[in-house]
């Protein structure tokens, strides 16, 4: 939050948030008397285990089976029975234990019952449970629809307040957080029936048979996750070491991963492919490590050999980046970030669209850090003349329309205010 005005109405959209999913709960819980208490035990401990094993998405929320559980216990045993679980849903340990602000839990709690609270108002409306054939064509399609209405009110209640806190588009930030995992809400709405069916059907005991092995596959997902963080965190201490021993180039993969997710941003990627090229971006100068750092440090003009060596450095990254099995599909980008637009760069001298377009941005970011940092053989140049250096080689070094992203990005980050007009003759 970078005004104090937008603390204000962020925690004020936060406590309107919470106090409407409580008077929601409430409301439910009068409207619709009759629940179960056996269901509220034997669904409540599912939905707490899969609440406090879900796993974390790149950036926002969680990857969580959670709310077809919710969904299986509404429709066994109707809204009452159903809100009670949720709430118990609320109770993270692990965030608790991570010491997560206050307004979070408050936001979270709020922004959940009122999208299940609602949505389960939904379902009894127009469920009918006077049909005894549990596959009714209607009751499926309330089913599914009552699925998306849950998702579209979760997630926009959270893109907003993402939204006050960042100052970014509501429309944008649901697009990139959120529309990717559309999908996945099917999946939930079989998962639901599947539970509620054999459970009807069957008995209770069917639960360990259906949301059991879910809530393993979800933790195992977890474990995944976890195991990508440590592998990432330990490649990115050798680059850490390796940039300690150049004070040149000192936080320079960090800077161009921030570079680099801005840009994709400007491009509207979706928030996977953000997550991936940042990793990317920086791990992009680790094959770095193979050279001589007499020639990195050089104050003195490169020699042929010393350029010969130094050209050498994107195809040991990428070496070792295609050996990272989530990065393996993009590894070309660090392979070759350092071609050029008009097919003058190295290795291999691609151009235009032959270059991938994680590895345009990866040029563009790469070569402006560049350009803005101290160097053996020059000084840094001021953002002006970076920026000016950006519009000048359109078409040759860089992509244009990355080229206009890259400057857009530094004009909207308040460093400087310059038009994007100065230096388009190109286009």
């Amino acid at each position: 939050m970078k005004k104090p005005e937008n603390k204000f109405w962020l925690l004020f959209y936060v406590y309107l948030v919470f106090i409407a999913g409580i008077a929601s709960f409430i409301y439910v819980l009068l409207k619709y008397r009759d629940f179960s208490f056996l269901g509220v035990l034997l669904f409540g401990v599912l939905i707490f285990a899969s609440d406090n094993l879900s796993a974390p998405l790149p950036k926002t929320g969680s990857v969580s089976v959670n709310f077809g559980i919710s969904l299986a216990s509404l429709i066994i045993f109707g809204p009452s029975t159903a809100i009670l679980v949720t709430f118990i849903s609320i109770f993270n340990i692990r965030e608790i234990l991570k010491r997560v602000p206050y307004y979070k839990h408050l936001f979270n709690a709020g922004q959940y019952l009122i999208s299940f609270a609602w949505a389960a108002v939904f379902f009894e409306y127009f469920y009918d449970r006077s049909q005894t054939n549990f596959f009714y064509a209607r009751n499926i399609w309330v089913i599914f629809l009552v699925t998306y209405i849950f998702f579209i009110l979760n997630t926009t209640l959270t893109a907003g307040a993402i939204s006050l806190s960042t100052k970014i588009n509501i429309l944008n930030i649901w697009i990139f957080n959120f529309a990717w995992i559309i999908p996945f809400q099917f999946f939930l709405s079989a998962v639901a029936i599947a539970i509620a069916f054999l459970y009807i059907k069957y008995s209770p005991f069917t639960l360990l048979f259906t949301s059991l092995p879910l809530i393993i596959a979800q933790y195992t997902y977890l474990l995944r996750i976890k195991e990508r963080k440590i592998i990432l965190n330990s490649i990115m201490q050798i680059v850490k070491i390796m940039e300690a021993k150049d004070i040149y180039t000192a936080g320079h993969s960090m800077r161009v991963a921030d570079y680099c997710e801005g840009i994709a941003r400007k491009l509207r990627l979706n928030e996977y492919d953000i997550e991936i090229i940042r990793n990317l971006a920086s791990l992009h100068d680790i094959g770095k490590v193979q050279i001589d750092l007499f020639i990195l440090n050089k104050t003195a003009k490169l020699t042929k050999k010393d350029w010969d060596e130094i050209k050498k450095h994107p195809v040991v990254s990428y070496e070792i980046v295609k050996n990272i099995d989530f990065l393996r599909d993009r590894a070309t980008t660090v392979l070759y970030h350092h071609e050029k637009y008009d097919g003058t760069g190295y290795p291999f001298g691609k151009k235009g669209n032959e270059i991938p377009l994680f590895a345009r941005i990866l040029c563009v970011a790469d070569s402006y850090d560049s350009m803005t940092t101290d160097r053996p053989y020059r000084p840094a140049l001021t953002v002006e003349q970076a920026i000016k250096e950006l519009l000048d080689n359109k078409n040759t070094q860089f992509d244009p329309v990355i080229s206009d992203a890259m400057v857009n990005l530094i004009m909207q980050e308040g460093l400087i205010a310059y038009s994007t007009d100065e230096g388009n003759d190109e286009e």
